[in-house]
């Protein structure tokens, strides 16, 4: 009955979107007016396609997003249900995104950003999460730019790149919707720009993490702040270097590392009177390469978290000190063979990904593992990914996978096999 529902869902959306195609010249009629502006597809530096859309406008205004519908069907009961995240288990996820951008002038550029997302369980339990994102760039010279506000920061792939026609499978890869808790979004300023040809550089402060509310599952994901007034009192700093572009080849290596207590204070207990002392660092290493119709492309990540002790006196979670995780995916457009001379693609794609959230435990909490009252979530996935996209235009794709899963600790409740339906678009 779900498949049914679904494939219903994405039929409809099919059809309004090629109607949406045809409607033109309604969009031409705004453009004329400065609201809308043709997607180039050029990135701006820490920005998506859509989101970059107003640094290569020719209009003071512009309005873009995306929106994506998914549904994953699982082989067998989601185990210690109770104790996840809906993050986790999700059967339904409907997320839409919609940019605003003005350009004061050539110089001075505003960008916000409304995004909207919906879970539910396929039963009663759902989630519904709204955000605001406010950036400003003030764009001084192509070596030397600053962007003040709220951004994404650029760690991995997908935390920048969260438009769906920027990853394959239907859901985020795991390692990056975990260890990278996608999307992370931090106040703060941003120094950027490009140095010899190709080559760009970041440098960031922002505000710190929560260490308060890490949990074992998802590591460090519900300590980012979401509310964008809020006075920073801790501080971190992130940065990245970047060679090439994805649809050619790539490497990018990034970094973070910052303060993650979130001037928390004991107020009983072992540590009464003390502040959490947390501090939390992270790495990436992405990589890409295409040769004609073929991309192969990886994502290496590497964490480590102080202070773990300290986090479990005041959750009773027992959250990884070292995690680590990574991917390496292999996709292959046969549309040349099926239809030559089309203007669709039809990449198959497959990934492997492996992701540990505790690959290491504070000694004083290993004992714990399995008593009463102790939340041990531990992850150390290997996943199989295989699947198609069909994309009719290089702004919609429709995406089907089926995951082979298995968690590899001993003691670990079996991780069943997922399969999953989606559908993507920007604008």
């Amino acid at each position: 009955m779900k498949l049914k529902y679904i494939a219903l869902l994405i039929s409809a959306l099919f059809f309004s979107m090629s109607n949406a195609q045809e409607d033109i010249t309604s969009v031409d009629t705004l453009s004329k007016k400065g609201a809308v502006s043709e997607l180039k597809y050029i990135k701006q530096s820490g920005f998506a396609n859509a989101s970059s859309k107003i640094f290569s406008a020719d209009r003071r205004f512009t309005i873009s997003g995306f929106g994506e519908v998914n549904y994953v069907n699982y082989d067998s009961p989601v185990a210690n249900k109770s104790d996840k995240e809906i993050e986790q288990y999700y059967s339904n996820l409907y997320r839409g995104g919609f940019y605003f951008g003005y350009r004061f002038s050539d110089k001075f550029i505003a960008m916000s950003e409304v995004q909207m997302e919906y879970l539910h369980d396929g039963t009663r339990e759902g989630h519904f999460e709204a955000n605001l994102e406010i950036s400003f760039d003030y764009l001084l010279h192509k070596n030397f730019n600053i962007r003040v506000g709220n951004y994404p920061l650029n760690l991995g792939w997908v935390n920048v790149n969260e438009e769906p026609i920027a990853f394959y499978t239907v859901n985020r890869p795991e390692v990056e919707r975990t260890i990278i808790p996608t999307q992370w979004l931090e106040q703060g300023v941003l120094f950027y720009g490009q140095v010899v040809g190709e080559t760009e550089y970041q440098f960031g402060i922002t505000k710190g993490l929560r260490g308060a509310d890490f949990t074992s599952g998802t590591w460090i994901r519900n300590g980012r702040y979401t509310d964008w007034t809020e006075w920073p009192p801790t501080v971190a700093f992130n940065g990245k270097l970047a060679y090439g572009h994805e649809d050619r080849t790539m490497l990018a290596l990034a970094g973070y590392y910052g303060d993650a207590s979130g001037a928390y204070r004991f107020e009983e207990g072992d540590f009464a009177g003390e502040r959490l002392n947390s501090n939390l660092g992270l790495m990436t290493i992405t990589a890409a390469h295409n040769i004609g119709d073929f991309t192969l492309f990886g994502l290496y990540s590497k964490g480590w978290l102080s202070g773990t002790e300290q986090i479990f006196q005041i959750n009773n979670e027992i959250v990884g000190a070292e995690t680590v995780g990574y991917y390496l995916e292999g996709r292959y457009d046969i549309m040349p063979f099926v239809k030559p001379g089309s203007t669709w693609k039809l990449p198959l794609f497959v990934r492997y990904e492996s992701m540990n959230t505790h690959q290491k435990i504070d000694d004083n909490l290993k004992p714990l593992i399995g008593e009463e009252g102790v939340t041990a979530d531990l992850k150390d996935l290997e996943i199989l990914s295989v699947g198609l996209n069909v994309r009719p235009k290089k702004n919609w794709t429709f995406k089907a996978n089926y995951q082979f899963r298995n968690n590899r600790y001993a003691d670990a409740p079996k991780e069943g096999n997922q399969f999953e339906l989606g559908v993507g678009f920007i604008f």
